[in-house]
């Protein structure tokens, strides 16, 4: 079994046994005489000794024609069984590849005859499958998707075309994926290296690793994006593997536009002042009497109401006799817990939101 979900075909390998009647093939045995004969059978003209119907998958890249040629078996009462083994491959829309790699996916095989429906001249019936033993059982083997035995079914389909309808066979294939692989190579690392950029909150505010932290598993993440982009089809739908790593993105992309903030906080006024203390300390208030009060204090209040969130678990204490640098990196400290907290609490919510939902 092969499943390419990037290029919707789907491969299986089978053994086909049609049967029909044909009267010319007919004789009266006697007795102790022969009661079968075998024939070449094929759809070339030139090789078959009897006459066979022009039967193929109709969602073919690779056919029945296409599989090894192989003698039918004719009886005494002119019933043909001719059976035919071998990889059949073809293309049909899939379905429940959304929930990847928690999918159950879903694909076709549609069988009829080749010629113009206009000049249909066999009736094709049809009946339930039968599958090998190593297939019924629970036992997982070693590839990537399993057939579901038990969801198989079949239906005659009759599609309305110009002026004639087309009717055929279609049997119905369902399969589990072999999830495992997928969770602990792209699943588990989305999640983990997520929770571990939040440890970017950790870090010193003025000190050039935290930045570099972020944007290393930022690119870590990208490039698990890539590698996932080679088993995942291109689609207008949302996958669920895309929402996963699009919101892991985010969060980490949050913890370095975050840092950068608190760096810009802790140096925009301080920059080119080489004075004492006192000096930069008169520089801020300076600066701050430039800015209109209002806008002023709107901002300052968002940014303490920020910080006090976070100073609930940090239990910081901001005093009267710490100077302004010490009472921002203070509140730098308190919007660090504040926003670990949020991401923290966030993406824990969003996991367990997609891992209820995958199916």
């Amino acid at each position: 079994i092969d499943i390419d979900v990037k290029q919707n075909t789907f491969s299986m390998l089978v053994s086909l046994e049609l049967h029909w009647f044909d009267q010319r093939l007919a004789w009266k045995p006697f007795i102790g005489g022969c009661h079968r004969v075998t024939y070449r059978a094929s759809i070339d003209s030139e090789l078959t000794e009897i006459w066979v119907p022009n039967f193929n998958l109709q969602n073919k890249l690779e056919g029945f024609q296409m599989l090894p040629e192989a003698h039918a078996s004719v009886y005494y009462d002119g019933s043909v069984r001719w059976r035919k083994t071998g990889i059949l491959t073809g293309t049909c829309e899939l379905t429940g590849v959304i929930s990847f790699p928690f999918d159950t996916t879903s694909c076709y095989f549609d069988f009829g005859d080749d010629r113009n429906p206009l000049f249909h001249r066999v009736n094709y019936d049809y009946v339930a499958p039968q599958f090998f033993s190593s297939l019924e059982d629970d036992k997982w083997n070693f590839q990537e998707y399993r057939l579901l035995t038990t969801k198989t079914y079949v239906e005659e389909v009759t599609e309305s075309l110009s002026g004639f309808e087309n009717r055929f066979i279609r049997y119905h294939f369902f399969f589990d994926r072999a999830e495992f692989f997928y969770v602990h190579m792209f699943v588990i690392i989305y999640i983990l290296f997520t929770y571990l950029s939040f440890g970017t909150f950790w870090i010193d505010a003025e000190s050039g690793e935290r930045l570099g932290f972020g944007t290393s598993i930022l690119f870590l993440m990208v490039a698990q994006d890539i590698s996932s982009a080679d088993v995942t089809p291109v689609t207008q739908e949302f996958l669920w593997i895309g929402k996963l790593s699009l919101a892991s993105k985010l969060l980490v992309l949050f913890t370095i536009i975050h840092s950068i903030v608190a760096m810009w906080i802790l140096t925009k006024d301080f920059d080119g002042e080489d004075g004492s203390q006192e000096e930069r300390e008169h520089f801020i208030e300076t600066s701050e009497e430039k800015e209109p009060s209002r806008a002023r204090s709107f901002k300052k209040l968002v940014f303490d109401r920020y910080c006090q969130a976070g100073n609930v678990f940090a239990r910081i204490e901001i005093k009267e006799g710490d100077s302004k640098r010490l009472k921002r990196e203070k509140k730098v400290r308190m919007a660090d817990v504040t926003s670990f907290m949020l991401c923290f609490v966030a993406y824990t919510i969003l996991v367990i939101s997609l891992l209820t939902t995958r199916n």
